[in-house]
């Protein structure tokens, strides 16, 4: 009698585990329906880098086809700081630090910068 209800154990076993597999199956299913994960490649965007200023807030460099801008993000809003040459971004990209990355501006630097750019900009 100890065998048969090895067996017994076995199938119960055999059904509960079929019946995961089946609930997990509907479930991704489900998921992939709504969208769930999905990460779409984009072609002419590309996200360089970002620098969190607090909750909800931050400062996005990102890659527009040819152009590269900075954008302030807010939970509310996303504004158009500046455009930044090409050759800037390539001269930051070839600048070692000794730790092996490009050596980030002083906040004085990023500062003049976005005054120059700011004034000029507001001039044109």
């Amino acid at each position: 009698m100890g065998a048969v209800s090895s067996v017994g154990l076995f199938l119960r076993f055999l059904w509960a585990m079929l019946l995961v597999l089946a609930l997990a199956y509907v479930a991704a299913r489900m998921l992939k329906k709504i969208g769930f994960g999905k990460t779409s490649a984009s072609r002419y965007l590309n996200q360089i880098d970002y620098l969190s200023l607090g909750p909800k807030r931050g400062i996005a460099l990102v890659q527009v086809v040819d152009r590269t801008v900075a954008l302030g993000v807010t939970d509310q809003s996303i504004s158009l700081l500046m455009e930044i040459a090409p050759e800037a971004m390539a001269e930051r990209a070839t600048v070692p630090l000794e730790g092996g990355g490009p050596t980030p501006p002083t906040l004085s630097q990023f500062a003049e910068e976005m005054m120059k750019r700011l004034k000029r900009d507001g001039r044109e």
